[in-house]
Order: C-alpha cells, then structure tokens, then sequence
C-alpha cells in the first residue's frame, strides 16, 4: 500500500497538494483520477511514500484516506515541466495545478477517462535524454512578419537535422493559421497545429499523435499546449510577443511569456521572442546583457515600408468657433478622400481604422456638463444606430445607448437623466459615424465593417474578409478585429482616429499606440495615412519612419523616470464589492498591512462596472527581488542580501495572506 500526494489540476479545488492512498504501482508524474466533493477531477502524482515509512503519522490524523480512483498515465508529463509549473505558481501566486492546466488543454485531461485502452503519456524513445545536451539561451528578434518567417523557416530546418523538435507559440488561432501555411510547407506530415477551438476528439487524437512521433516535429499552437511532453524540444518560438494575449485576464493572471522563459529553462531549449518591434522590458534586458544572447541577425532598429507615408493635421481643418455656432470637426480629411479616390480609380483596396465600435463614444448635457453613464456601470453609454426593427419593440427609434462594459441597451433618450434638459450633445468618432461619412461623401465606394457588434463567430469574419479582398475599389472600416482577419498586405491605409488613446493614463499605452501605428503600416503597399490632432507628438514620426530605436530610447527614460517596468516589477492587488464604504474600508485596512512597501491605493479608472465597486492597490520593487522564495536564491546570495529577502518574503506571505479577498495580479498588462 502507497500513500500518494497529488497536485488537483481543475477549478475550485484546493491549490494545495492533497493525500490519497493506493495498492496500485504508481510514481511520481503519473496522471490519476481523485475523488473530490462528489466528483472525480484530474491530478498529477507528485511524490509517493510506503505506507510502513508513515504508519506514525497516519494514526495521528484526524482524518481518513480516501483511494485514488485509476490511474490514467503512468508517465503524463516531463518532470522538468512540472518542476517549471511549481516556479510560475511561485512567481504568479498560484497553485501548481492552476499553473498546469494553463499549459495542458482540458480536452486531454477530460478526455483521459473516456479512453478505454493505452496511455496518453510520455513517448519514451529517447526517454534518456537529459536538459543537459541542450542549452538554454533567450535571443530576441524584430522584423516585419516575412523577415521573420525566414529566420524561423532556417531555425526549424537546423533542429530538423539534428533530429531536434521545435514548438511555435502563438497568441491566438488565427495568427496560428496564418503561420502554419507558410511554416509548414514541405514538412506537413511532421507539422502539428494545435488549438482549443479543434473538435475535442481531434485535440486528444493529435496530442497523442504528436507525443509518438519518432521524427522530430514542428508543434505551432496556442500556450494551452506548451505542457505536451516530447523530450526532443530544442526551441521554443514566441512570436507576436507584445500581445496582451498572453496574459490571462483572469485569476491567477498568469503571463505566458514569462512562463515560457522558466519552462525553456527548466528543460534546456532555446528560446526565442519575435514580434514587429519587442516590448521595451525585454529590449531592455537585451542590452543589458540578461539574455547572454546577441540578436538576431534579422533584427534592426528600423522596419521599411515602400508606402508613401502621410500625416494629416486635423486641426487645420476644423472650422473655428462663431457666434452663432460652435467650432465643428473634420472627420475626413481632403487627403484622405484623394486616397479614396484612387482606391475607386485604380479598383484598389483600402482598410480604415477606427479604435471605438458604435456611432458615438460619449453624449453630454450641455445644461448639466455631464456625460451619460450606464445605470450598471460608471462608463460611458455608447450610441449606436439601430440596424434593425427588432431590436426594440418600438420602431420609431434610430439610435440606442449601449454599455461596452456590462452591454447593457437601452433606446437613445431625448433628454438628460440627471436634469432634464433637452440639450444632449453626441461627442467623438465611432465607425459607425466614419461609414456614414463615407457613404454620403462618396456613395459609389463599396464599404464593408468589421468590429465585435457586426462580427460574432470566426466563419462572419472570414467570409466578410473573403467578400472584401474579391471586391476591387472597395474600403474595409473597422477596429482592432481586423488583425484577426487581414494578413496580407493591401494598397492603402489609413487611420481615422487614434487620438483619443492618449487620453487614457496607463504607463504602457505609447507603446501600444505605437505597436498598432506599426502593424497597421506593414499591411500598407502603397499609402500609409493618419489623421490627427496631435501631429507634433514623436510617436508618430517614429511610426512613419518605422524607427524602433527612437521610440525605445524616448519610451524606456519616461518608464525609468516614473519608476515603471523594466525598471520595477508591479504588484495589483485587485477587489470588488457592491458595498462601497465597505470596500473603503477593506482598502484601507490593507494598505495599512502594507505600509511598509509604499502601497498605493486607488480607484479604479471606471469604478463601478456590473455594480460593483473596483479599488486598486499598487506596489513596485526590484525585479530581481520576486519571487523571494525560490531556494536557490537565498544560497547565492550575499548576508546582507539574504536580509532584504526576509523583508520581500514578509512581503509575499503578507499578500498571500491577502489573496481569499483580493485578486492578486503580479506585472499587470494595465493599472486601470
């Protein structure tokens, strides 16, 4: 008889490890069903003990064993692996199940118990082989996508050769399709995509495929895949790094880019990021030095662009203010129309960007000055026009408000809520206004739209785009969706409005306006348009010179003045109620647990969404200083050292102590 300690991997289940017992001949890294509240859920064996070695401490409980229910896999994932997912736990404060099942797809570990014969396990053919016949190395490297098609195409005929696996992580499914068509070429039978949008049958079937393969194989897949056990991984590549993507927007937050560096580790692979330009916390580590790794050849501090590249300066045509009227706004610019113009003259095709849905973002009282707030939520009610009769009972509506936070509509009122007045003002610029302005300045043009209102499932998409591209002298208006759907070039393209994202006060959003002015210029052959008010601010003559090294320098000394990553490492603790001075005194109770690191606490920049209440509390320190409980750490480390890591691991504990309440989110993707 064997006492077994296991690691759960499923929701709502204790992090921590829990004993059962078993006659069965199980080790460490078997994959086994545990009973647990009336339901079976999967766990990983993490240690095993004879039952004689604990016979004291056994009748010392206070609680009976129960038996494991079967074992699945005898050997489910590398120990190497496993050894990885304790560390991201540490680091994200976690549980290593949760870390687990971040990087195992839940189709295998349900479809385990429906398997009547065999394993899903570990291929052991070269089941001798040990991390130390590889090195682990990070390299970093920035290009337009076909640039770094190339490398990657080099890279994966290398490890070929030396009878080495290669795994392509990608942040969503159709950067995966995309990718797959032009890596896979040539080497089709030993090419895995993986995804968890694929039939669940088909996931299980090609994960087991994928573990039995005797030649070496390229997997190009999402990081729900990252745990699939082939010994032979030599590289892993993560390209579209700046992706907020990989960041889990739920609990435990867990960042798949910082975890693939621990899991390369862990198991001895190269590891490499990619993206059109990288973010400024790992172009910083590059040059200092972190990565022991010089770029990539392909990598350089300017990304071309044969398009003609123009700025428009919306100001100079806005009409200034009178007495008997206000001053109104330039939607679409002469330039712009000229670029229209050519798109119909030459049966070309156009794509303009818009970054807000609806057809106006925000409505005011000009009595009251407010602006109208969802009843749910402290957001602004979006107006959108009615596209059909039936979305209301009544038909004499055009318009209706929309909250893009709790989606929440309700018909477009005629007067102000808070006073009354009749004197409601519709503010800025959604694509719903641009394809009304389009439509009127030049009804001849064929426009399509794309956003998350016209666009609900991957096969509207696809269709739309299928019926954009086969459409000459047409214009594709739409939001960010558009990158799921648009891979390759087209003749021209233009940027309406991004203006109103500068308004938002988050630390990472120059970077994202500049990663979205770039992505938006390599989709452009021959025209590459903005419009702004702002045409004085650096970002966009950095973007339309495709100078990467300008933007890092100027982006990385604000990040060092404001104390921001890389600089520091942020800690978010995150809380909700829907009793507000309870809630105030909860943050306060907290911050006071806390003082002694300099906590800042906050609301929330919408506070109040679904009618909850949202307060923020933000500590920065030392990267180097988290997590502070790796072992191996406080034997390296200096006396003096080893002190200040008492005070981080006080730290730690004191959160964790935290985490029933608060949401715990360490590196942020946003403060707001």
């Amino acid at each position: 008889m064997k006492i077994v300690h296991v690691i759960p991997i499923a929701k709502g289940v204790p992090s921590k490890k829990l004993s059962y017992f078993t006659a069965k001949d199980v080790e460490a890294g078997a994959l086994v069903l545990i009973p647990i509240r009336n339901r079976n859920i999967p766990a990983l064996v993490d240690s095993v003990e004879d039952v004689k070695d604990m016979k004291s401490s056994l009748r010392k409980s206070d609680f009976n064993l129960k038996k494991i229910k079967s074992v699945k896999s005898s050997e489910f994932l590398r120990p190497e692996f496993v050894s990885a997912c304790k560390e991201i736990a540490i680091y994200f404060m976690s549980g290593p199940g949760t870390a687990i099942k971040n990087f195992v797809p839940q189709a295998v570990l349900d479809g385990l118990s429906e398997k009547k014969s065999g394993e899903i396990g570990l291929n052991t053919k070269n089941k001798k082989e040990t991390v130390k016949e590889s090195r682990h190395s990070i390299s970093i490297i920035y290009g337009l996508k076909e640039e770094r098609l190339q490398h990657y195409r080099s890279v994966i005929r290398e490890n070929f050769a030396k009878n080495k696996s290669v795994f392509f992580c990608l942040p969503t499914i159709s950067d995966i399709m995309d990718f797959s068509s032009h890596l896979k070429k040539g080497i089709e039978n030993y090419t895995f995509v993986l995804h968890n949008k694929l039939p669940k049958k088909k996931i299980v079937e090609e994960w087991e495929k994928a573990i039995s393969e005797n030649h070496p194989i390229l997997i190009i897949a999402t990081k729900s895949f990252l745990g699939l056990p082939r010994r032979d991984i030599s590289n892993i590549i993560l390209d579209y790094e700046n992706s907020s993507a990989y960041k889990s927007q739920t609990r435990p937050y867990i960042d798949a880019r910082k975890s693939v560096e621990i899991i390369s580790k862990h198991i001895g692979s190269r590891l490499i990021f990619g993206d059109t330009f990288a973010r400024s916390e790992t172009a910083y580590r590059q040059e200092s030095g972190e990565f022991h790794s010089p770029p990539i050849a392909a990598s350089r501090p300017r990304v071309l662009s044969e398009a003609d590249q123009v700025l428009v300066n919306m100001k100079e045509l806005d009409a200034p203010a009178s007495e008997e009227k206000r001053s109104t706004f330039t939607i679409i610019s002469p330039q712009l129309l000229k670029v229209l113009n050519k798109t119909l003259k030459y049966n070309e095709k156009s794509i303009l960007f818009i970054n807000r849905k609806g057809h106006s973002p925000t409505t005011i009282c000009m009595d009251c000055k407010r602006t109208i707030l969802c009843e749910k939520c402290d957001s602004p009610m979006v107006l959108h026009k009615i596209k059909s009769d039936k979305k209301f009972s009544t038909t004499e509506e055009k318009f209706f408000f929309s909250c893009h936070k709790c989606f929440m509509e309700t018909p477009a009122m005629d007067s102000c809520p808070y006073c009354g007045s009749w004197q409601l003002k519709s503010m800025g610029v959604g694509l719903q206004k641009i394809t009304d302005e389009l439509a009127a300045a030049m009804p001849e043009l064929k426009i399509f739209t794309m956003d998350s209102e016209s666009i609900k499932t991957e096969k509207q998409g696809q269709n739309l785009i299928k019926d954009f591209i086969n459409s000459p002298g047409s214009v594709l208006v739409g939001t960010e969706l558009i990158f799921s759907f648009i891979k390759e070039p087209v003749e021209r393209v233009a940027i309406v409005s991004v203006d109103p994202l500068f308004t938002l006060p988050e630390f990472r959003i120059n970077e994202k306006i500049f990663y979205l002015l770039l992505k938006l210029r390599s989709l452009a052959k021959k025209t590459f348009l903005i419009q702004t008010r702002m045409p004085d601010k650096s970002i966009f003559q950095y973007a339309l010179r495709g100078n990467v090294s300008g933007f890092y320098k100027e982006e990385i000394e604000n990040r060092k003045l404001f104390n921001y990553p890389p600089f520091k490492l942020l800690i978010k603790l995150i809380r909700e109620s829907d009793d507000e001075k309870n809630l105030d005194k909860e943050t306060s109770a907290a911050e006071e647990l806390l003082k002694e690191w300099k906590p800042t606490a906050y609301r929330a920049f919408i506070p109040k969404i679904k009618n909850l209440f949202r307060q923020y509390i933000l500590i920065k320190i030392n990267p180097s200083d988290w997590p502070p409980k790796m072992p191996e750490k406080s034997e390296e480390d200096s006396a003096q050292t080893r002190e200040e890591r008492k005070d981080y691991e006080k730290l730690y504990n004191t959160i964790a102590s935290l985490a029933g309440v608060w949401k715990i989110d360490i590196d942020p993707e946003s403060l707001l």
